[in-house]
């Protein structure tokens, strides 16, 4: 009888891969990965850093490395550098783009940032090694390679207690008929995103946030977060996503400048849940010298 955990591993890697990007449980981390408008938007200097590893139980289970860098500038001007590699099983997805921003102060404490995106994603599939239950040569053995340039767009509102965001990390469909296959990262993705900040006492905020994604004749896809912080120091919660899938998450700020975070995500309901297929994911993020606090120094 064949394995349970076969089937699904086989099943849910053209789900998860050939039809929407993954993406990540505490997506709040890394969000100029997907929206160019946050490149300078939180921090003078940022760097942050978060390594996936799904279906761990699993050989050969897909894993993801992402760093982002982003840089405030002068006269508005926001740089950043988003980085997201995806490796599953023979596949290798890595995609890397340039950010620019720009903000616009709407009221004293309103900001709106405007982004552009621009850059590549690099594919490559080494099927050499694969089986073959043929005696002859199979010329789909072989080593793929394709390179897809690409733009992007993002828009972000942002508050003290509150951020709206909309982006379209690539605006093209870089799948033309002469490829063999398409990736999640061929279609165009939209991202509409917001959270708020509810200040319960001297101690605790809640923290609420949703992220939707669309992608064009596919469902959207919304990933529920909600924190609770206490001091802005501790931030512990609980992450949703539509596909059944279940996460804890939990921030810690051990320094001014370096804030830790893990996830723990597991799927559950049609029996899912008892494959024992979970999900870790680890954060690291750098703040080098807040925004805020160079423009009081320099004041």
């Amino acid at each position: 009888m064949i394995n349970k955990k076969v089937i699904f591993f086989w099943f849910m890697s053209f789900i998860s891969f050939g039809q929407q990007e993954s993406f990540l449980a505490n997506f709040t981390y890394q969000m100029s990965l997907i929206n160019p408008a946050y490149a300078g938007s939180e921090a003078q200097n940022m760097i942050s850093l978060t390594s996936r590893n799904q279906w761990v139980s699993l050989e050969n289970s897909p894993r993801t490395q992402v760093m982002t860098f982003s840089s405030e500038r002068k006269n508005n001007v926001g740089l950043g550098l988003s980085v997201i590699s995806n490796n599953f099983f023979v596949e290798r997805n890595t995609a890397s783009y340039v950010d620019f921003s720009y903000k616009l102060n709407l009221t004293s404490t309103a900001a709106l940032f405007l982004g552009l995106k621009a850059g590549a994603t690099f594919y490559k599939a080494n099927l050499v090694g694969l089986t073959s239950f043929s005696s002859s040569t199979d010329p789909a053995q072989g080593l793929f390679t394709n390179v897809n340039p690409n733009l992007g767009i993002g828009m972000l509102v942002r508050t003290p207690s509150f951020w709206f965001s909309f982006s379209t990390p690539r605006l093209f469909n870089s799948r033309n008929s002469s490829e063999y296959a398409i990736s999640s990262t061929d279609r165009v993705h939209t991202y509409i995103g917001s959270g708020f900040s509810f200040t319960l006492n001297d101690s605790f905020k809640l923290k609420p946030n949703l992220l939707l994604r669309t992608v064009s004749d596919l469902s959207t896809t919304a990933d529920l977060l909600t924190l609770v912080s206490f001091k802005d120091r501790i931030d512990f919660g609980a992450s949703f996503r539509t596909n059944n899938t279940f996460g804890l998450v939990s921030y810690f700020s051990l320094k001014n400048f370096l804030d830790v975070g893990y996830a723990y995500e597991s799927p559950f309901g049609n029996g899912l849940s008892g494959l024992s297929i979970k999900t870790h994911e680890l954060a690291l993020r750098f703040k080098l010298q807040n925004g805020i606090e160079a423009e009081e120094v320099e004041e």
